[in-house]
């Protein structure tokens, strides 16, 4: 058990993301649904809510459409800038980029698996690409998904 520990220290770290990220989205939610409690406490009574706490609700919801508002400005420049970041990245074809980058890098590291000549890299090699392996099917799904539902 010690050697496992010795071995793949460096897991620590995703795993610690992961353990934050997911006890940030709880915190988001723990805070959303208060504000939503408090809204339903002003209205139950018949008042109306106050405007930074509107301001507040609306600042959170609207907090991921920032940047694509934001392309929408007045201007040529703007929409071919939108047009460039946002539909260029969620199009089929950054999905299949992404899905054969992941690819290539599995299919590396499944090469190195089995034909480094360095002791005891073969473990931690093969483990990397059998994460990278998942990833990599999970960006060919969404790939197919994204070529075949996409908007007209």
């Amino acid at each position: 058990m010690d050697e496992v520990f010795r071995s793949y220290w460096w897991l620590l770290f995703p795993i610690g993301f992961f353990v934050f990220g997911a006890f940030d989205r709880w915190l988001s939610y723990k805070r959303s649904r208060d504000h939503l409690d408090l809204l339903r406490a002003y209205t139950s009574q018949g008042k109306d809510p106050p405007p930074e706490l509107l301001k507040t609700v609306r600042d959170a919801a609207d907090d991921e459409d920032d940047y694509r508002d934001m392309y929408w400005a007045d201007g040529r420049r703007h929409r071919r800038r939108y047009y460039r970041y946002w539909r260029y990245r969620y199009s089929p074809a950054w999905q299949w980029r992404t899905f054969f980058t992941t690819g290539a890098v599995a299919v590396g590291f499944w090469f190195a698996a089995e034909y480094a000549d360095w002791p005891g890299v073969d473990g931690p090699f093969r483990l990397v690409a059998i994460i990278l392996t998942c990833v990599a099917v999970g960006h060919g799904i969404a790939a197919v998904f994204s070529t075949m539902f996409r908007d007209k």
